[in-house]
């Protein structure tokens, strides 16, 4: 394809005005910015201080300590099974890391599940923990059929 320079000429003056209307003054962020600076300038020259900053978490009412024990709270709980569950994969996954310590954690994940599982939970708690209970039943199936042999 050719380009002919009655084409070009055609084009031409629509890029000069975006090019113009991109380089107007007062109209770049740049320039806005540079005004507001200069704009707050002369208050610290006549010795106006701005207002103070006030960090809205300091100025709030003082908060009751939070507990650090996870484990106390039913929540704290399952994100325990969860972190076991993840420690269970990277055990199946590491040739070196035997069997018999990963059905030691699934068994280990099993007890802890069915004891939360007594717990009086909340219904959105309850369903994660069904879960739980359902995968882990899942898992000691495999491991009982072979399936990791």
């Amino acid at each position: 394809m050719k380009i002919h320079p009655d084409q070009i000429e055609g084009v031409q003056p629509d890029q000069q005005i975006r090019k113009n209307k991109a380089n107007a003054p007062g109209q770049a962020f740049g320039d806005l910015l540079n005004q507001e600076v200069a704009k707050g300038t002369p208050q610290a020259a006549q010795g106006i201080a701005p207002p103070p900053i006030l960090n809205p978490l300091i100025a709030a009412a003082p908060v009751a300590p939070v507990s650090t024990d996870t484990q106390a709270t039913p929540a704290g709980q399952v994100e325990s099974i969860l972190d076991k569950w993840d420690a269970y994969a990277a055990n199946l996954a590491n040739p070196e890391a035997g069997l018999k310590s990963a059905y030691g954690a699934l068994d280990e994940i099993a007890g802890e599940v069915s004891a939360i599982k007594e717990t009086n939970l909340e219904p959105g708690l309850r369903t994660i923990v069904d879960e739980l209970e359902t995968l882990t039943a899942t898992e000691q199936f495999k491991f009982n059929r072979g399936d990791y042999t």
